[in-house]
């Protein structure tokens, strides 16, 4: 088993770099006056959802503002995000508006106007930036997951100490509402009619980071065994920003089996794509959670810190976790990947 290490998934308690944080929130918090407790509303007309900043974290959250459309369909729902996730939450037609962090002036101002019955702010740890939104927004009840550090600036804390998955602690406000429910996957632009092609196999090079980076050596030894076993595979590969070249240099060497989608405008539109493959070879990323949402088996790549692979493996589809012993995936063998993919498609 790979040693737990200190990463993004690191909770506010046990991460030592979130200290100066902690600090900031105890003196934030001395200073601030604890908000009355109000039961959920029980038919809100207008939702307001935060979402956080990562593209990740947005594909995450349609579940939790599907499932909340679903519940309560005459609701007007609006998302506060960042600007890196505003044309995803855009391109989704139960979304209304967005508001976006750091916009100045208008971003605040749209806050305190804006009358809301529910402000939702799944973030399972506290931040000053989260307290100060939930201070001047506009609504009547002022919701968030239950946490000693933050929950005196909400009306009503939901229990999540049972919860490992992000996508679970999003949707613990569906939970609230309909104990029992299910969480289900929420995509958009999809074609429920497509089916999976067995020769078509999408491959994620983007990593985000150096430690989820594989190296050029290994994606060409992963697609070579693939060959081996069938010539008449191709090959969907997702690049951006840095690993863009590389993308290039495997296109190049396998030339008519390579299919290259580099920068796409947004990530929502990977999942047509990735919907009709057999399966999806990705390190740690969003692209994985894109996947999941359509349906297509995964075989991930991560890194040896246990909490993260608990808070963010697939939720719905079959899939193969194959961990580092490391903060670094170069380390996973290609034939471990290539043995886990063949395993999930013809299992």
């Amino acid at each position: 088993m790979a040693n737990q290490t200190v990463s993004q998934a690191r909770s506010f308690k046990e991460n030592p770099r979130h200290y100066p944080r902690k600090f900031q929130v105890g003196i934030y918090n001395a200073f601030s006056t604890r908000l009355p407790y109000k039961p959920l509303p029980k038919n809100p007309k207008k939702i307001l959802v935060q979402s956080q900043e990562k593209i990740g974290d947005a594909i995450l959250l349609l579940p939790t503002i599907g499932g909340l459309k679903k519940l309560f369909p005459g609701a007007v729902i609006n998302v506060l995000c960042s600007k890196k996730n505003e044309p995803i939450f855009n391109a989704i037609p139960v979304v209304e508006k967005t508001l976006v962090y750091r916009s100045g002036r208008r971003f605040w101002h749209d806050l305190t106007t804006n009358q809301y019955d529910l402000f939702y702010n799944p973030k399972d740890h506290p931040s000053i930036t989260a307290f100060k939104i939930a201070k001047v927004v506009n609504a009547g009840v002022k919701v968030s997951l239950a946490h000693p550090r933050h929950e005196k600036h909400y009306n009503h804390g939901l229990t999540v100490t049972k919860l490992r998955r992000i996508l679970e602690k999003n949707g613990a406000i569906l939970q609230a509402y309909r104990f029992g429910s299910k969480i289900e996957s929420f995509f958009p632009k999809l074609d429920h009619g497509v089916g999976k092609n067995k020769n078509e196999i999408s491959i994620n090079l983007s990593a985000g980071s150096e430690a989820r980076k594989w190296s050029f050596q290994n994606w060409v030894e992963m697609i070579e065994l693939f060959l081996g076993l069938n010539s008449e595979l191709r090959f969907n590969i997702f690049t951006q920003g840095n690993e863009a070249e590389t993308g290039k240099k495997i296109a190049s060497k396998f030339g008519l089996l390579i299919a290259l989608f580099s920068d796409l405008t947004s990530i929502l539109d990977a999942g047509q794509i990735i919907q009709k493959s057999s399966i999806l070879v990705s390190p740690d990323t969003a692209m994985i959670h894109v996947a999941d949402a359509v349906g297509t088996p995964v075989v991930g790549l991560y890194s040896g810190d246990e909490r993260n692979v608990e808070r963010y493996r697939p939720y719905w589809v079959k899939h193969e976790v194959l961990q580092s012993k490391s903060l670094s995936i170069q380390a996973i063998p290609p034939i471990d990947v290539f043995n886990a993919a063949t395993g999930l498609v013809q299992g």
